[in-house]
């Protein structure tokens, strides 16, 4: 996997009589074009007398440009192969989020159980672009629709936490979840007219809570409703 890394990250200098030559010479030798390529010029070079004699060659600096999205998808089918795992994997960018779709008739065993395992395979490949590759748009990965239908429960989660705040007037506090899920969670009601969210805590133990806006509190109880115990993302009962 770093030499995956380490192979978009070449860089050479190339010497030529004209500044042309040295480009043309040195995409050939990186094999790509010249799209693909930085080309920083280090000596314009110079004509010597008759055309030779005392003269400077041109130099210039070319460095490859980096495609996150390709290193990542390659990356993460070496790691996939590694794990003894037959599928492919193909790349996508919504929302300023590169997602990685697997493509694997081993879904169940690389999502794990309650995601456990395509959460730690996200988590690694973060990790491993933004620290290789300064990689800043977040990866989120995927397989057989797995982060679509989560997101769906979440959504469904919000609302019915919403509406049991409202029937009991208590805040309810949601169990702990990861960046991506208390965002979906804040962005579902942040335009409710009648309950608001925070998040509290810190690291895995951040989470949400939901409580009545100022103005609606008028039959709120004094003390908070315990977070919901028992699935990773409890299901508020009416």
């Amino acid at each position: 996997m770093a030499n995956i890394v380490e192979q978009q990250e070449k860089t050479i200098e190339q010497q030529g009589k004209t500044m042309d030559e040295a480009i043309e010479e040195g995409l050939k030798k990186l094999g790509v074009s010249k799209e693909k390529a930085k080309i920083e010029i280090i000596c314009e070079g110079k004509k010597g007398l008759f055309g030779f004699i005392g003269g400077v060659p041109a130099k210039v600096k070319l460095t490859l440009i980096h495609d996150s999205g390709e290193i990542a998808v390659q990356v993460l089918n070496e790691i996939i192969k590694l794990m003894n795992i037959k599928g492919s994997v193909n790349s996508r960018e919504t929302d300023g989020k590169l997602i990685l779709d697997i493509v694997s008739g081993d879904a169940h065993f690389l999502i794990g159980k309650n995601g456990q395992t395509i959460d730690a395979l996200q988590y690694l490949i973060n990790i491993m672009m933004k620290k290789s590759c300064r990689q800043e748009k977040e990866i989120i990965l995927d397989i057989a629709q797995y982060r679509t239908k989560m997101d769906d429960n979440i959504i469904q989660l919000a609302v019915k936490a919403a509406a049991h705040v409202i029937n009991t007037g208590k805040d309810v506090v949601l169990d702990p979840m990861n960046s991506h899920e208390r965002q979906l969670i804040h962005v579902t009601l942040q335009n409710h007219r009648r309950v608001s969210t925070k998040s509290i805590g810190d690291g895995e133990s951040r989470k949400v809570v939901i409580f009545l806006k100022q103005g609606n509190n008028g039959d709120r109880k004094e003390k908070s409703s315990p977070p919901h115990k028992g699935n990773r993302h409890a299901t508020v009962r009416m």
